[in-house]
């Protein structure tokens, strides 16, 4: 399959090439065309990198430069490959209409034609049904737009992910929900008199989506039993004590030096004698002395406090950290063993190319 795909890609590409030789030289000195065809190829190059909003701004800015039937579906592809299947939709619909009014455009019109076909499967639907004396009444609306109520019952389509539904009647509590919607599928809320939601249900419009398993209508779990919080707060509780642990022991070294210090003061008043800074006075020990003493001894004392936390704080965070990098590892290989899908963004078969679709697609001025 994969080779198939590429081949039909290359394939696709020396077509491209082909008409854009001949074409070329007699548009050269139309600047709005080279720049319109300069971004369409930036956007090509950004979706085989699956960089699809980016390559819609250049879709876009080329439209504004050009309208053609091959951009409108081209910048279809990219909308849809970015789950905005809805505003995939309209550009397909005006690229199918070019297609039908402009000469040339007939292949155009006839791939955007087929992706309105698989797109009408893809979209979900969200359905609102209020039951009660104020249902006649309601105001629904889906991520703040209003959605007509008919039979008391609100349905738009949605594009796949999770939407806000509010529901507001006179002399009821306002109801707001998020709900998530997978492709190809329907969601339904029932809400009551009270504004409680009795049912919430999700199935299928057309059978699983051919890209996506079933799974994917319902949003991902994200580890065993759909709980991966505790792994999480180990690794993270055990590399804040590995981090605490070590800022103890950098101070610790930093009052062990101020202890030398003041042990090399005192021993120069005293005129001590012994290794090292020297631990024997012979002089008589003076008030100034006595004040070096104390110190180096104090500064001692909070060194050893110190490092002794230190190393107690590191060898807890690295216990901790370890059992929740372990954790953490054996959730995902749980949830890669039971909830493997395709990657959202996969397709099967040859993918249209940017302006075209199949080997014989192609974007012409």
């Amino acid at each position: 399959m994969r080779h198939s795909r590429s081949s039909a890609i290359a394939a696709g590409i020396l077509v491209g090439f082909a008409l854009f030789g001949t074409t070329a030289p007699a548009r050269a000195a139309d600047p709005d065309t080279e720049r319109a065809r300069a971004l369409f190829d930036e956007a090509g190059e950004l979706e085989r990198h699956g960089r699809w909003g980016a390559a819609q701004e250049r879709l876009r800015a080329a439209l504004g430069l050009r309208e053609t039937p091959h951009l409108y579906y081209a910048l279809g592809w990219a909308l849809e490959n970015d789950d905005k299947l809805l505003e995939a939709k309209v550009a397909y619909e005006t690229a199918a209409r070019l297609g039908r009014e402009r000469p040339g455009g007939e292949e155009a019109a006839r791939l955007a034609a087929g992706r309105l076909t698989d797109l009408e499967k893809k979209t979900p639907s969200l359905k609102v049904h209020v039951t009660g004396a104020a249902s006649s009444k309601a105001r629904v609306m889906v991520d703040g737009s209003e959605v007509k109520c008919e039979d008391d019952v609100a349905k738009t389509l949605v594009n796949p992910g999770s939407h806000v539904v509010r529901v507001e009647r006179e002399s009821k509590p306002t109801f707001e929900q998020v709900v998530y919607v997978g492709r190809g599928s329907v969601r339904t809320l029932e809400i009551e008199g009270d504004g409680v939601a009795t049912r919430n249900g999700t199935r299928e419009r057309h059978g699983p989506s051919p890209a996506r398993s079933r799974a994917s209508s319902a949003p991902p779990q994200t580890g065993e039993h759909g709980d991966s919080v505790l792994p999480w707060l180990l690794l993270s509780g055990g590399l804040a004590f590995i981090a605490g642990g070590a800022a103890l022991l950098v101070s610790a070294d930093a009052d062990t030096n101020t202890r030398e210090k003041m042990q090399a003061r005192w021993c120069n008043v005293t005129a001590c004698t012994g290794t090292g800074t020297g631990t024997t006075a012979t002089r008589a020990e003076t008030a100034e002395a006595a004040e070096y003493r104390r110190a180096a001894t104090d500064a001692l004392d909070t060194a050893s406090t110190k490092q002794a936390f230190g190393l107690g704080l590191g060898g807890a965070g690295l216990v901790a950290g370890t059992v929740g990098a372990i954790l953490l590892l054996r959730g995902e290989k749980t949830v890669e063993k039971d909830h493997q899908r395709p990657h959202p963004r996969a397709r099967a078969g040859a993918a249209p190319l940017p302006g075209g679709g199949m080997a014989t697609a192609t974007f012409s001025f």
